[in-house]
């Protein structure tokens, strides 16, 4: 596996056919996509707080544009080898993706993990329509997992079942 500096991201986006399809995706799963990946990440946990009027209605995009990017500030905690124990404070963007008329969507103000790429500055947050970056709230459990996916421990999960 190769070394993930502080944290994750990929979206898993199936296609349509009469309405959105996508698998449920998992913060686990998340991790072991972008540790694979030959880019580098970061698994954040923490706020992301914004204006909520900006995002786009969940089911409002016929004309395929791209939503605009929204202005944001991220506080939390970068993962380590060690957890989540590396401050991480900083101007964000939260961009919204769309496929075909559906959205993603985050919620300002709340726990939530990210998994962003490394090279950018601020980070970007995503949130498409089918997930798989922003995982709101997650157990104790996650977290746990996570640390134990980062240490080059058993990286499931089912564990987490």
């Amino acid at each position: 596996m190769k070394p993930i500096f502080l944290a994750a991201a990929c979206a898993m986006i199936a296609g349509q056919a009469q309405a959105l399809s996508c698998m449920r995706p998992d913060p686990i799963s998340t991790f072991n996509q972008v540790a694979a990946a030959p880019d580098n990440y970061y698994v954040l946990y923490g706020t992301l707080t914004f204006d909520e009027s900006a995002l786009p209605p969940a089911l409002s995009n016929k004309t395929n544009d791209v939503p605009a990017p929204i202005s944001a500030r991220f506080n939390g905690k970068g993962l380590t080898y060690d957890g989540f124990t590396s401050d991480y404070i900083s101007p964000a963007i939260l961009q919204v993706d769309c496929v075909a008329n559906y959205c993603g969507s985050a919620q300002s103000g709340i726990e939530a993990l990210y998994f962003v790429r490394a090279d950018n500055s601020p980070v970007i947050m995503t949130a498409s329509a089918c997930g798989g970056m922003i995982f709101p709230e997650p157990t104790q459990a996650v977290l746990d997992q996570l640390t134990t996916c980062m240490q080059g421990g058993t990286c499931s999960a089912q564990s987490l079942q």
